[in-house]
């Protein structure tokens, strides 16, 4: 009885191999030439499918336009857009000088605080 449970397993766990049957590696071949075509066909459909989809996506966001138009300015926040200063780059110019000419002026200070001790 023993036997007969572990008889498969222990078939199964031999070292010598079974010869193969005549014609199996035309099946073989046959086997793999037609999970290759099927992967590519898997492959060129999704290719297919996302080149389809990009050319209709215009057509969709134009649906869904009237759906969900766009918002031009955020709901709630009042914004000023306009500066009320003619060139910014002028102004932004004038300070970074200002800066520069204090940090300037401030190591000096130190530096002639330093010396004189």
């Amino acid at each position: 009885m023993l036997l007969n449970k572990t008889g498969l397993q222990l078939l199964a766990q031999s070292d010598f191999e079974l010869p193969e049957p005549p014609g199996t590696e035309i099946a073989n071949l046959v086997d793999g030439a037609v999970i290759a075509l099927v992967g590519l066909m898997i492959v060129f459909s999704a290719l297919i499918f996302i080149t389809l989809f990009i050319a209709a996506l215009p057509h969709i966001l134009k649906q869904l336009s009237t759906i969900w138009p766009e918002v031009d300015e955020p709901v709630g926040h009042p914004s000023h857009s306009d500066s009320l200063v003619a060139d910014d780059a002028a102004v932004l110019a004038a300070i970074g000088f200002v800066l520069h000419t204090e940090f300037q002026r401030q190591l000096e200070s130190q530096d002639s605080s330093g010396q004189s001790r």
